[in-house]
């Protein structure tokens, strides 16, 4: 399954880039409401870009560090 990235400018100081839902019809707004600052679109005038691209998505679990050790052994002996 892929997902559809976005990255505005200096995006990694708000935490981007993240995943944009398929469904968003206001790019600028979701931006916004998802912590990008609204100044900083303004700055550029009519001259705002963002990067964007589709990646693979892939699921996680998420466990605690104790099974993280385990399933690092486990591993380490099945090499």
């Amino acid at each position: 399954m892929k997902r559809k990235m976005i990255d505005p400018p200096s995006g990694w100081k708000y935490g981007f880039p993240k995943e944009i839902p398929e469904d968003v019809e206001n790019t600028t707004q979701w931006l916004v409401d998802n912590g990008y600052p609204k100044k900083l679109i303004e700055s550029f005038g009519g001259s705002f870009y963002v990067r964007g691209w589709w990646e693979e998505k892939h699921e996680y679990e998420t466990c605690s560090l104790e099974e993280a050790e385990e399933f690092a052994k486990k591993r380490k002996l099945n090499e």
